[in-house]
């Protein structure tokens, strides 16, 4: 670049050399930028590589694998698929090899964020800043859904264990609830129209709220009215 600022200054036409020399001067003077850039996302990689590993290792010791299994979506536990053949692609990822490659665009995600703060590109900072922001909240509403799901399958186990005649339809009513509350947080949490999620919840609650109340008006009028003798029968021995 340096000779071919000179070459450009040797023929002494400023209309050409001026507008490319001074071209040339920003290349020259962008270039450590770009190859301090550069050499932050290859360190990047190879921690976010290593960090990785790590995880899906960690996870894998801890029995990670059967996360899908404990928060009931999976019937079964899970099992260890056979080695894939040199040269073939991995078609499926365990869980913890999931959880491994998060970890990894997430670290990606912000030495790119500095990347782009080295290259004083002010509009694709705030790009990757709000596709970070987003890939966190989507994070956290998966890990709040996850959770719900858990919980769920946990109360209903629990009351479906009572032994009761309507144990499993008052077990599988929770879980239904607890579901609904959770897909609601979990919604809330992503930023998936807030307005129309709370909108939907309060409704849901509502119409359940007047349709127990109906049942109960229509179709236990007569137990109601017994009740209530009952009381004022009580009351009146009081007296």
């Amino acid at each position: 670049i340096p000779t071919g600022t000179a070459a450009l200054d040797a023929l002494q036409i400023p209309a050409i050399s001026q507008p490319a020399t001074s071209m040339l001067n920003q290349i020259l003077n962008v270039l450590p930028q770009i190859f301090t850039a550069g050499v932050v996302l290859v360190v990047a990689y190879f921690i976010g590589k290593f960090l990785a590993d790590l995880v899906t290792n960690i996870l894998v010791g801890i029995g990670f694998n059967n996360i899908l299994y404990w928060i009931g979506i999976q019937r079964e536990p899970y099992v260890t698929p056979s080695p894939t053949p040199v040269g073939e692609p991995r078609i499926t990822r365990s869980p913890s090899e999931i959880v491994g490659v998060v970890v990894l665009v997430g670290i990606m995600l912000f030495a790119t964020v500095a990347a782009t703060n080295i290259l004083n590109i002010p509009a694709l900072t705030v790009i990757v800043t709000e596709l970070l922001a987003i890939f966190g909240r989507i994070l956290v509403g998966l890990v709040i859904f996850a959770t719900g799901l858990y919980l769920a399958n946990l109360a209903f186990n629990l009351i479906a264990s009572s032994g009761d005649s309507q144990s499993r339809l008052l077990g599988q009513t929770a879980r239904i609830a607890i579901i609904a509350l959770v897909a609601a947080m979990a919604l809330q949490q992503i930023g998936i129209a807030p307005n129309i999620v709370n909108l939907a919840f309060g409704l849901l609650l509502g119409s359940v709220a007047v349709a127990i109340a109906v049942a109960f008006g229509l179709g236990g009028r007569d137990v109601a009215a017994e009740q209530l003798r009952e009381w004022l029968a009580a009351f009146k021995r009081r007296d």
